[in-house]
């Protein structure tokens, strides 16, 4: 009897020189910035979009130990892919180029080993995807929007108050 893999549909897009991916079930919506709206977005943590509060996650800083306030003008925030979390809670991602949609077979999808955490690696990571197409390894960071730990440099007394009119 053969073994029949399941696979999950997800939104991938770059930070840096990581690829990364959320469950297609957990984004809310993708949108495109002005360049004027998204300089706007990256001094801000919190954004208003409609009726909903958006907390803007900037996760260059955690994956790029290099990154600078001016790189945030040239190279991201072209779109704003919102994330929903398990209380109905949004969360914003800027990106610099349109995400993609990818079907991940769930063969390809392992845990991220508890000593890795240890290293530095992002805890919000817990998995990763690893694809091998025509000789050629891409590995792919799974985004756990649940993670506690995401959020944990978004505390209380850090949140700006200011309110960002999308």
């Amino acid at each position: 009897m053969g073994e029949s893999f399941t696979e999950e549909k997800y939104i991938t897009f770059k930070i840096s020189t990581y690829l990364l991916a959320l469950p297609i079930d957990s984004v809310f919506k993708v949108v495109a910035c002005p360049p004027d709206l998204s300089q706007t977005l990256q001094e801000a943590k919190l954004a208003q979009l409609g009726q909903f509060t958006v907390m803007l996650l900037k996760l260059h800083q955690s994956l790029d130990p290099m990154h600078s306030q001016q790189q945030d003008s040239s190279q991201i925030g072209r779109f704003l892919i919102i994330t929903q979390g398990k209380e109905g809670e949004l969360y914003g991602i800027l990106v610099g180029t349109p995400p993609n949609l990818m079907t991940i077979p769930e063969a390809c999808i392992q845990q991220v080993p508890q000593s890795f955490l240890h290293t530095g690696f992002p805890a919000w990571v817990s998995q990763i995807a690893i694809l091998n197409h025509k000789d050629e390894r891409t590995t792919i960071l799974m985004l756990d929007i649940q993670q506690s730990s995401l959020l944990a440099s978004y505390s209380r007394s850090s949140l700006n108050a200011s309110f960002q009119a999308m």
